[in-house]
């Protein structure tokens, strides 16, 4: 469908059935050479996540978009051999918890502990209020570095709707249970303002300052960060899945450790 929207652009519609839209996702949220539970355990998570989303978008025009704010989809060149097998492999499998679909967020790396969904999504649930991850350890990306002025933390925070004026200071708040930092203090002509971490994470750009899971050193012209860990950390760490694939976990057994206490059931 092509439908006009209130701002006079066009809007493009695909419609698809859901197993065939997953064929063409799980190839750009992991890698299709992966052990094949990895991949049959990112089927369960991608179909799961898809239904949830489905739920949200009750009366809207479309369920999901095909980008990171729903789920990368690249279309039918997306599909590969390995990945469509891994789709048909666990056909109508879904996660679910008190009789509800799970929400069944998923990331690159923990970096050692996955997140309490409470901290990032304000959503408490049992499957998704994290657990130490020792499976990801030596993942390619695990540790990372960034740097910034004064100015461009600043000119980024207002960008994102976060009002500063003078950025002359920045300090850690205290971090949870998974070694995360919770809050990021700053210091402008204003006083001091307290922010949530992700918030921050987000002004500044995800893929450099890559988790919440960061310390701040205060150089001359800026701020230095120092963190491990890639995204927010909630439910499955995928590259711990590749981990636990590695070590002849099935993806059934993949599925209970990132998301305990959630039934595998088919619908």
């Amino acid at each position: 469908d092509i439908v006009r929207t209130k701002e006079k652009k066009l809007r493009v519609i695909n419609h698809l059935e859901l197993e065939k839209y997953l064929y063409g996702v799980l190839y750009r949220e992991v890698p299709h050479y992966w052990p094949m539970e990895l991949l049959k355990a990112q089927a369960v998570a991608a179909r799961t996540f898809a239904l949830h989303r489905m739920e949200l978008a009750r009366g809207k025009e479309y369920d999901v978009t095909s980008d990171v704010y729903s789920q990368v989809y690249g279309g039918i060149s997306s599909e590969k051999r390995r990945t469509t097998r891994a789709v048909d492999a666990t056909k109508g499998k879904v996660l679910t918890y008190d009789g509800r679909i799970v929400p069944t967020y998923f990331h690159s790396i923990c970096g050692g502990h996955t997140e309490d969904a409470k901290k990032v999504f304000e959503q408490g649930l049992r499957p998704l209020s994290g657990r130490r991850c020792p499976y990801c350890r030596g993942a390619r990306g695990e540790f990372w570095k960034a740097s910034y002025s004064y100015k461009q933390i600043e000119e980024r925070l207002n960008n994102y709707g976060i009002k500063v004026k003078g950025l002359n200071y920045i300090i850690e708040g205290k971090r949870d249970r998974s070694g995360r930092v919770e809050t990021i203090r700053i210091k402008d002509r204003e006083g001091v303002k307290e922010i949530k971490s992700y918030k921050f994470r987000l002004a500044l750009g995800p893929n450099s300052i890559r988790s919440t899971n960061f310390s701040i050193t205060i150089m001359r012209k800026g701020i230095f960060f120092r963190g491990k860990g890639w995204g927010h950390g909630v439910g499955m760490c995928q590259w711990g899945a590749f981990g636990m694939s590695k070590r002849r976990f099935s993806y059934k057994q993949i599925l209970e450790f990132y998301y305990p206490s959630a039934k595998l059931e088919k619908r």
